[in-house]
């Protein structure tokens, strides 16, 4: 459980933004990698995000996808020692919600249609019972077929 707790705080903080943030692609997945200026997440100054508990981070993703996707779904996962732990209550939700247009201003929601550019923002709470760890954050969006976007980054919680 103390796990799933620190994944989830590391993955809340992600979400939040700042200033550009730069991520790594996922090694399994075929999406474009994502490039400088298309992530954004609080308390993530460059390569490694500092997650602070009672805090809440936010996210904000730039998504050109490379072929048509009617539904968006999050995986969102962190990763200790190589295993992947879904965050509870995000793994496996859809992401549609989330979707904006290109500038971030008007929701659009899915479907999204392949070459366009699409804006995902979203944001989380550090619950201030998550454990202090250092964990890889994966955070993909996509469907069965393959992701529309996804990236990796290294993240601590503390306290």
């Amino acid at each position: 459980m103390k796990l799933s707790s620190g994944f989830f705080l590391i993955f809340a903080a992600l979400i939040g933004f700042t200033s550009s943030t730069d991520v790594s692609p996922c090694p399994k997945s075929k999406s474009k990698a994502l490039g400088a200026g298309e992530v954004s997440i609080s308390n993530c100054p460059k390569s490694k995000c500092i997650l602070k508990r009672n805090t809440e981070a936010s996210i904000q993703m730039k998504i050109r996808p490379e072929r048509d996707f009617h539904e968006l779904t999050s995986d969102i996962q962190g990763i200790i020692l190589d295993v992947p732990l879904p965050f509870p209550g995000y793994y496996g939700t859809s992401a549609c919600p989330h979707i904006y247009d290109e500038a971030g201003e008007k929701k659009v929601g899915c479907p999204l249609k392949a070459g366009q550019v699409y804006t995902y923002k979203n944001s989380f709470k550090i619950l201030p019972v998550y454990p202090t760890v250092s964990l890889e954050i994966h955070w993909g969006l996509g469907d069965k077929q393959g992701d529309a976007a996804c990236f990796q980054i290294p993240a601590k919680i503390k306290a």
